[in-house]
């Protein structure tokens, strides 16, 4: 082996280790248990392993045996994430590095370029496949990364398709540089431009990735300063309220004390209902610990009552939640307004509405009650002409699919129940 071959192989197995630190950095850095800095132990680890396996020419098989097994081990020590998510994670990208291992040659010998064995497991045929996998390991991790984020599954299909067929186009790209190369070798200048496109190319659409990332969390964050500003001026009128009952409070009890005193106890207990009346809507606030749903929910209470709707709120929130906020905020959303819409359509004489929410043992439930005429659960309709309770249930369905829940619904004694269990 010369030494320009044995320089190459070295960067090569280089690459391989950080792909494989960059990748599992990627998918568990919340869990990561070191600072950043403290990869590069396993990273040189990797590489002296990968190193060693390339210039003993070892078995491909035993070879990706290996380096999943190393990759459990990293896993294991650097992050906190659970085992079988680690043993996905790893398994996943084994599956990644074994297409890249084999692929780059295959689709050579499909386009019929002369990519044999023989010219693929040296010289230049060697080098291309080397790029092409590089490039779909690198394409492969950050697509998985950025799948696996909730947020990420808002972005339209259209630009998907680029991420996807970026690399693709850059497959196309390298094909040339092999012809190129095979065809007149002295055309140095178009196989420079041709590397400096791939990289380019990739560059380029991962920044757009990330850019567009990073607009879906500006519009998020103003959606929540909305909300959240919505929220403190509902609890401001709450607290203007209570502060103006606090204020009263001792003069009503005196008035109520005086009236048992002079032996009107009907006038003093009703006098006392009316107290506690406005106590409890001065009260009417839900509080979750998470600002956007807050808002939700006060800002529907707000409007059932306006509506004359009953509206009940239960809330236990023991702990921080670690939930994605958009598609619960969606789901809560929704609900509420079928819920609204139902009771307005219901001919029933009492109309309420009751929500529940309750965490326990990282699980959250969600329950939304409401007076309403008969339902068809099975078959929910959207138009006006029924009970409303269709109305966003493809969009629940879509939001609780995301958080990984359960949702039924059901319609008993008047009463329509949609139950939602997360576990997070």
């Amino acid at each position: 082996m010369s030494t320009s071959q044995f320089i190459i192989e070295t960067v090569n197995c280089l690459f391989d280790a950080c792909l494989i630190i960059f990748y599992l950095f990627l998918i568990m850095k919340k869990e990561c248990r070191y600072p950043l800095k403290f990869l590069i132990v396993p990273a040189i680890g990797l590489f002296g392993i990968i190193e060693a396996m390339t210039f003993t020419q070892i078995n491909s098989w035993i070879k990706i045996g290996i380096i999943l097994a190393m990759m459990l081990v990293v896993s294991f020590v650097m992050f906190e994430s659970k085992v079988r998510s680690i043993i996905f994670y790893c398994l996943l990208f084994t599956v990644v590095l074994l297409v890249a291992e084999i692929a780059p040659a295959a689709v050579l010998n499909i386009m019929n370029i002369g990519a044999t064995k023989h010219n693929t497991s040296s010289g230049i045929g060697r080098y291309i496949c080397m790029a092409i996998a590089k490039i779909f390991c690198f394409w492969a991790a950050i697509y998985i990364a950025e799948y696996l984020k909730p947020k990420q599954r808002e972005i339209p299909f259209k630009n998907w398709l680029l991420v996807i067929f970026v690399p693709l186009l850059s497959l196309i790209i390298l094909n040339s540089i092999f012809i190129s190369a095979e065809i007149s070798p002295r055309r140095s200048i178009m196989y420079l431009m041709s590397v400096a496109g791939i990289f380019l190319l990739n560059i380029f659409v991962f920044d757009f990735f990330d850019t567009y990332s990073n607009t879906i969390k500006l519009r998020l964050m103003e959606q929540r300063l909305k909300s959240e500003e919505e929220n403190y001026r509902l609890i401001e009128e709450k607290y203007t309220e209570i502060r103006q009952l606090k204020h009263d409070i001792s003069n009503q009890l005196a008035a109520a004390r005086r009236m048992f005193k002079q032996g009107s106890g009907p006038e003093a207990i009703a006098h006392l209902n009316k107290l506690y009346s406005k106590l409890s809507a001065a009260s009417r606030i839900c509080y979750t610990g998470i600002s956007s749903v807050d808002a939700i929910v006060n800002m529907k209470w707000k409007k059932a009552l306006l509506n004359s709707i009953q509206f009940s709120c239960k809330v236990i929130i023991t702990d921080k939640m670690d939930i994605d906020e958009l598609p619960l905020c969606r789901i809560i959303a929704n609900l509420l307004d079928n819920a609204i819409e139902g009771v307005l359509r219901s001919s029933s004489e009492e109309k309420f509405i009751y929500v529940s929410i309750v965490q326990n043992d990282n699980k959250l439930r969600i329950c939304v009650m409401n007076s309403s005429d008969k339902v068809d659960t099975e078959n929910l309709i959207t138009n006006k002409e029924g009970a409303g309770h269709g109305i966003g249930v493809s969009s629940i369905r879509d939001a609780v699919d995301q958080l990984d829940g359960i949702l039924s619904f059901n319609w008993e004694n008047n009463i329509f129940t949609a139950d939602i269990m997360i576990a997070y």
